[in-house]
């Protein structure tokens, strides 16, 4: 399996790097309504050496949530995988769910190779997509039906940070998040392994956390070349936890660490900034 299969499937996991493929816009905001803010950026790191950093910027004000991410790689990866990408996603959050209404990205790669994506929702039905260039999906098309209510890839992260999925503060891992990132339909499934404690090596956080286990199913579409191959998608851990919230009564789901061990040692995203509502949380 090379290097940046492995790493794709990582950020595939988080599930920010999904974004591989994606597109932008700007939600609504109404200042007048309760809202809150949350702000993660990670670093990306293969066997001790930095390959890049991926951030999360989201709102969330009344019924309307506001999402950007940006990944940028550097170091050694940037010989066998350079890219650069900027995502944004909007939509409604429900009691239980969200709903998207549009994700927009942009993606530069080795040698000026673009790609611009959009999928825009409308009333739960097929997604609609723009690509350019167009790429095309003969042979790996993904039914409507499996369209109907998915996430875009960053809806699908932010849905999860939010907490909005949490039936119990004692187990922020139970979800499964149905994914169509406008080539290929997947589910990402979060489910806990065990309460762990602990004390990052940057300081950022020391205190009771959750150990979950993430996994990958490919259910229609484009095939990853990793599948192609044959080969297995590594097993992924994080260690997650969860801190209150300017809006009463919700918590964020904060990765801490994420990590795959892989046939070149460990890949791991470490977060090293976290702003909630502006601040630094206190451990």
């Amino acid at each position: 399996m090379k290097m940046r299969h492995v790493l794709s499937v990582l950020l595939a996991a988080l599930p920010l790097g999904g974004a591989a493929y994606g597109a932008g816009g700007a939600g609504s905001e109404t200042p007048s309504q309760p809202g809150s803010t949350i702000q993660v950026a990670m670093t990306l790191y293969a066997g001790g050496l930095t390959l890049g950093h991926v951030d999360l910027n989201t709102t969330i004000r009344g019924d309307q949530y506001h999402s950007v991410s940006n990944l940028q790689t550097g170091g050694v990866v940037n010989v066998v995988w350079q890219s650069e990408i900027q995502a944004t996603s909007n939509g409604t959050v429900a009691p239980n769910s969200f709903h998207p209404a549009l994700y927009d990205s942009f993606y530069t790669g080795r040698s000026d190779k673009k790609q611009e994506v959009s999928l825009t929702y409308d009333n739960g039905g097929p997604v609609k997509l723009y690509a350019n260039p167009a790429y095309p999906t003969t042979g790996y098309e993904v039914p409507p039906d499996q369209q109907k209510n998915t996430f875009d890839p960053l809806s699908a992260i932010t849905y999860f940070v939010s907490g909005v999925h949490m039936a119990s503060a004692d187990n922020p891992c139970g979800v499964l998040l149905p994914v169509f990132d406008g080539r290929r339909r997947y589910d990402v499934g979060f489910e806990k392994v065990k309460d762990v404690t602990v004390s990052m090596d940057n300081g950022l956080y020391k205190g009771k956390a959750v150990l979950c286990q993430m996994h990958y199913k490919q259910i229609a579409g484009y095939k990853p070349r990793v599948l192609k191959e044959g080969a297995k998608f590594p097993l992924i851990s994080a260690w997650i936890t969860t801190m209150p919230s300017a809006i009463t009564g919700r918590s964020y789901v904060v990765p801490l660490r994420v990590w795959a061990d892989t046939e070149y040692g460990v890949i791991a995203a470490v977060t090293n900034k976290l702003l909630i509502d502006g601040v630094t949380p206190k451990t």
